[in-house]
């Protein structure tokens, strides 16, 4: 049975309650209020091993719109293996300002190192997507964050960055993920400003990081915090995963992958230079550089990257043409445009494969994008709308909400043609809601049309108002 620590909130300053909190240990605690008259709660992992007799490290968890526990959740097992504390804000959201969410993060920053043995040299943020420019924005406001660890986005704002005393950045992304040149070029970035970063890749598509990129990520920060003297050096723990980095070098040289071998070297060269010498090293990467099979596989690559920010420019630019003209005629060529990023995603080819999946996933947030923007002006343009509503059931056919909006605001201009339309397209591709269907906005002489009931009635066997022969 998990035992239960017992820790008492005297921090009045910091408007906690001055009662006895119990939180079990080794298991996740949610909803822990800042303070009895604030609406600010937070989440928090203790290892199993915790005592208030020493200083803990800790990693704050940003996420919107509580993505933040299953991040917690996520990263409980690594967090426990490593020996750091978690804790999340239960109160940030995509839709309020950054300085909103600044506050909300504050409060809960206050209240776990008012309350918690936190080493102060220690101290992490991460946030997943668009969370991770937050993540790396909290830096500015809070000064004594020593590290940040992002998932699928960059640096939210490198000019607010302090270059004198820089934080530690550590970027996660999946070769598959929109944002993968993106990150790519954030790490040039922030090499050229002398700012330490390592990029992990992700060789998945999955929507999350795996547990083994996050533990290296937390054991890059120890090392990290050993590199700056904030942490005694522990030459065993330096020892075992830099011999281990080596046998995976030497593992992708063997095997003739040749890329991901000298990015790995050259990250190891700046993780262990405080430690080692690496002049064996430098002289491995030298001899990569110059490997004819490297250098082909680096045409590839910059031939592949080429062409994809080619058809991203073609992308951004045609998107807001066609929205804000109601270009409806031009729905063909985008059908075309996602059967030619198709034969991408199905290539032999690696390189091209890869780029398939990131230029859907471009096109998806880009039309996402503007979406927001049409519905944020004060008069809304709901031709552009309904356009880019048609244009996601084209890129993204699996995503059913498009659907069910143009079946709603078609019907709110009478144009049921376009709404029995979109309803068919939609059972076609698997929806199975009819009470959702019969409860949409704008539809009440739509859902009594013999048309409506008689494809919800084929699709789904549950047409409500049929009409009896």
């Amino acid at each position: 049975m998990k035992k239960l620590v017992l820790l008492l909130l005297a921090f009045l300053s910091l408007q906690l309650s001055a009662q006895e909190l119990k939180l079990k240990k080794g298991a996740v605690v949610d909803n822990i209020k800042v303070g009895d008259s604030l609406p600010y709660s937070f989440s928090l992992l203790l290892p199993s091993n915790f005592t208030v007799n020493k200083k803990w490290p800790v990693v704050f968890i940003v996420d919107y719109n509580n993505r933040e526990k299953q991040v917690i959740r996520l990263m409980a097992s690594i967090a426990e293996e490593k020996g750091y504390i978690l804790a999340a804000s239960n109160n940030l959201n995509d839709t309020i300002s950054i300085s909103k969410n600044i506050l909300a993060f504050t409060k809960t920053f206050n209240s776990v190192v008012g309350m918690l043995p936190i080493d102060e040299n220690q101290i992490y943020t991460t946030g997943f997507n668009r969370a991770g420019r937050l993540a790396s924005t909290i830096p500015a406001f809070i000064s004594n964050i020593d590290g940040v660890l992002s998932y699928s986005s960059t640096v939210g704002n490198i000019e607010i960055i302090n270059v004198k005393k820089p934080y530690q950045y550590i970027g996660i992304v999946s070769g598959y993920n929109f944002n993968y040149t993106e990150m790519l070029a954030n790490k040039e970035l922030l090499n050229k400003l002398k700012i330490p970063n390592q990029l992990l890749i992700e060789e998945s598509r999955n929507n999350w990081p795996s547990t083994n990129n996050l533990a290296t990520a937390l054991d890059l920060f120890k090392m990290s915090a050993m590199a700056k003297g904030n942490l005694a050096v522990d030459s065993l723990f330096i020892n075992n995963n830099y011999n281990t980095t080596l046998t995976t070098i030497n593992n992708l040289v063997a095997a003739n992958k040749l890329k991901k071998a000298k990015n790995l070297i050259d990250q190891t060269i700046m993780v262990y230079k405080p430690f080692k010498k690496i002049d064996s090293l430098k002289d491995k990467s030298n001899a990569l550089r110059k490997n004819k099979i490297y250098k082909s596989l680096k045409r590839a690559e910059n031939n592949v990257w080429f062409k994809e920010q080619s058809l991203k420019n073609d992308f951004a630019y045609y998107v807001e043409e066609d929205a804000y003209t109601h270009n409806f005629n031009n729905l063909g060529w985008w059908a075309h445009q996602t059967k030619e990023i198709d034969k991408f995603k199905n290539s032999t080819n690696q390189e091209q494969q890869k780029m398939g999946y990131r230029l859907e996933g471009y096109l998806v947030a880009l039309t996402n994008d503007y979406i927001d923007t049409v519905l944020a002006e004060k008069n809304t343009d709901y031709d552009a709308l309904s356009f880019l509503y048609m244009l996601k059931t084209i890129i993204a056919p699996k995503d059913y909400d498009p659907y069910l909006k143009i079946i709603s605001l078609s019907a709110k201009n009478n144009d049921f043609g376009t709404s029995i339309f979109y309803l068919e397209e939609l059972l076609k591709n698997g929806y199975t809601d009819a009470d959702k269907l019969y409860n949409l906005e704008s539809t009440t002489l739509l859902k009594l049309t013999p048309e409506y009931n008689a494809l919800i009635e084929k699709y789904l066997k549950k047409g409500r108002y049929i009409l009896k022969e």
